[in-house]
């Protein structure tokens, strides 16, 4: 079965004619359907890159039985009034020659495919990931605050639609977005860890013992410096106002983008040596390491489905202290969460963490407990169960159509006999 998978990602391409993701989905993702599905067309946003380029940060995603189709992005005004015709006929035929169709939402690529295979009678399944409101209504931009409330609107009808859902969350993105009461619903993450053996969570107890109070006290964020979704600011302002109140600490952000107007913010807040930009580390175990010399992970943001480096880090016994965005009050206490932008309230939870080692023994064996629930083998069995359900009903379908097909064609053929 030939199924055909749209969203809007930007994979990076050269002309080798391999695709470069940066991070998000190398293609280990897409053998996770290739379990079920014979062959997937990715249907996407696209960026050619020189043959020289430096590609050590970002994953190969190209492999056997998938394919590309790169799309102009459709996320601006300009592009939706040029663009949408071209899109919609590329589109088109793809989806034609597909068996069915995975829409990754809310993305707009991926509401285009849901239309497409809507007319064309194709079977299809949605993935919901994110929040189109908190991703727009917090982007920055006043385009995006006035669009957020129609696209949350359009992501939702089109959702509660679908005859096949998937959530990354457990209660979170199915209470906003979800499916017709006939729909068949799954959910599990889209992070997958590896198992992790006991002595990881043994390394970091011994060194929250083993920490002097002189010790600088190792926090660390991850998130693209591009945009403000990741609440760097927040993270800077609340550290800027405790600095003088608690033992020495530093502040370590991992992920792509410009970091000059972040710097100066730094500078600004009297946090200019405390803070340390790492650019951006392959998956896997480079950010594992890098994980493991932090002693605690925040994750401040205003927009999230179910964060992976929350996860990521809880599963490295790392204490965390996050915003109540999306999912993450599925991973974090209550009482360890802040809302989103709120920068006392942030400060004041930092202030307890640094340095408290009671407190930091606690959550870091309370969360390496919790990662356990997205180890690869035990996602794999939902995830794999979800899309044989798909598969067995888009078989259906097809089956179906060409039993109808057939009927019509001896319908005719008995008509003309008995002329």
């Amino acid at each position: 079965m030939h199924v055909l998978w749209a969203h809007d990602h930007t994979f990076y391409f050269n002309e080798s004619g391999k695709f470069y993701s940066g991070g998000k989905l190398p293609y280990a993702v897409w053998e996770r359907y290739l379990a079920v599905f014979d062959h997937i067309t990715v249907a996407c946003r696209g960026q050619r890159t020189q043959p020289d380029a430096d590609m050590s940060g970002k994953t190969l995603s190209s492999g056997p039985q998938v394919e590309f189709l790169v799309l102009p992005s459709l996320s601006n005004p300009v592009n939706k009034l040029t663009k949408r015709g071209y899109v919609d006929q590329c589109l088109t035929e793809a989806i034609r020659e597909a068996d069915a169709v995975i829409a990754r939402m809310p993305s707009e690529i991926g509401a285009e495919a849901i239309r497409i295979a809507q007319r064309l009678g194709k079977p299809y399944a949605v993935e919901v990931v994110a929040c189109a409101w908190d991703g727009l209504w917090n982007y920055g931009s006043v385009q995006g605050k006035m669009y957020a409330p129609i696209s949350m609107w359009r992501t939702r009808r089109m959702i509660k639609k679908a005859p096949y859902g998937i959530y990354v969350t457990e209660r979170f993105l199915q209470q906003r977005y979800p499916l017709a009461a006939n729909g068949f619903e799954g959910a599990c993450s889209n992070v997958e860890l590896p198992a992790v053996p006991e002595s990881v969570l043994t390394s970091r107890l011994s060194r929250i013992s083993e920490k002097n109070s002189g010790d600088k006290f190792r926090i660390g964020l991850i998130g693209s410096l591009n945009g403000k979704t990741k609440g760097i600011d927040t993270a800077l302002r609340a550290l800027a106002r405790i600095a003088g109140n608690t033992p020495p600490f530093e502040l370590h952000i991992l992920g792509d983008g410009s970091k000059e107007k972040w710097q100066a913010l730094a500078v600004k807040l009297g946090l200019g040596d405390r803070v340390t930009f790492c650019g951006v580390l392959p998956s896997g175990n480079a950010v594992f390491e890098w994980l493991d010399k932090l002693d605690l992970y925040i994750q401040p943001s205003f927009q999230e489905g179910l964060p992976r480096a929350t996860i990521e880090a809880m599963s490295r016994g790392c204490p965390v202290i996050g915003s109540t965005a999306g999912g993450i009050p599925e991973l974090i206490p209550g009482e360890w969460l802040h809302k989103p932008g709120h920068v006392k309230q942030l400060a004041a939870k930092l202030q307890h963490a640094i340095g408290n080692k009671e407190w930091l023994t606690e959550q870091a064996g309370r969360n390496f407990a919790r990662a356990q629930h997205y180890t690869k083998t035990r996602l794999d069995q939902k995830r794999l169960a979800f899309w044989k359900a798909f598969q067995d009903y888009a078989a259906r379908k097809a089956y179906a159509g060409n039993a109808g097909i057939e009927g019509r064609y001896s319908t005719k053929e008995s008509k003309g006999a008995g002329a």
